[in-house]
């Protein structure tokens, strides 16, 4: 029986990744020609720092389509596809069927300005990170590959009016929200649920991949430690929508900062030289455990076991 599960277990995380790359290749291919064919651009060469210096609003307006066409394709298109290979009621089983306890929406932002002072310490502490001297060659190859993706997201933060605040809200907000949120907490989460039967287990499991898959390691504490929220929501609420409601509202606010400070208004979310009081972030860590283990003993009292 056990070696049943580890099987399905396994075939389905292959299943899962399988569709998730064959449609990351044809989005992307989907997306370059799409952005060749209206703005007469090729997107596919990488970014560096000369290009990202001689970009025009075209080729901004270019990146925005390939990224918003690539990211739903890969992972909201993806997550619907495996729901059918699984013979899975799609919205059911990605936990869009059931619409939450208002009290769950509101316990959003309530968490997210709670959780921000300490989020904000572990991005400047994992910020510091240095690896051991032998390991500099893999240093090395992730700090180029942070720093592509950066300059990639300098570019599409370029704003000149409130039509690219709202493009990038849906380009870089929302799409990432529902199909991150779909594919990670609603395919990935249900894969390790089925097979431990252990949602904190399965949540933390399911957040390391979904920190993995941004390729980011110096930010790799803060985005698990998020993830792991998004985690939770889904089991107190038992329903998708407060996590992509969290995944929307974390990213808008770093979008909306990043307009308004380009405009002379310092916000702490895009300051890079603004510094978390450590009084203020441990104060922060205890405020999100109280409202955690409130929400934890409300759901368990309110609602039945995830399934």
């Amino acid at each position: 029986m056990e070696n049943r599960n580890v099987f399905r277990f396994v075939s389905r995380l292959l299943i899962a990744f399988g569709i998730l790359f064959i449609n990351l290749f044809i989005f992307t291919a989907l997306a370059a020609f799409i952005c060749k064919a209206v703005y007469q651009i090729d997107i596919t060469p990488p970014l560096n720092s000369s290009s990202f210096l001689s970009a025009t609003s075209n080729h901004v307006s270019a990146l925005r389509l390939f990224q918003g066409i690539v990211s739903f394709g890969t992972f909201g298109i993806s997550a619907m596809v495996i729901s059918l290979v699984f013979k899975q009621k799609v919205f059911e089983y990605l936990g869009l069927a059931t619409l939450p306890k208002t009290i769950y929406f509101l316990a959003v932002p309530v968490i997210l300005i709670a959780f921000m002072p300490f989020l904000s310490w572990l991005i400047e502490t994992n910020g510091q990170l240095k690896l051991p001297e032998f390991m500099s060659g893999l240093e090395a190859k992730m700090t180029e590959l942070e720093k592509q993706s950066n300059l990639m997201y300098e570019v599409l933060l370029r704003m000149d009016d409130y039509s690219a605040l709202f493009s990038n809200l849906i380009v870089m907000a929302l799409i990432p929200a529902i199909g991150e949120e779909l594919f990670c907490r609603g395919v990935l989460l249900n894969i390790f649920y089925d097979y431990s039967g252990k949602i904190i287990r399965s949540v933390i499991s399911v957040a390391f991949i979904f920190t993995l898959l941004h390729l980011q390691v110096y930010k790799f504490a803060p985005l698990m430690a998020l993830a792991i929220m998004l985690g939770f929501f889904i089991n107190w609420s038992q329903s998708i929508w407060p996590s992509i409601f969290y995944h929307f509202l974390n990213n808008a606010m770093t979008v909306v900062g990043s307009y308004y400070y380009d405009r002379g208004i310092k916000n702490f979310f895009t300051d890079n030289n603004a510094s978390m009081p450590i009084v203020l972030s441990i104060a922060s860590f205890f405020i999100t455990i109280a409202i955690v283990i409130f929400l934890n003993k409300k759901s368990q009292k309110t609602e039945p076991d995830y399934e």
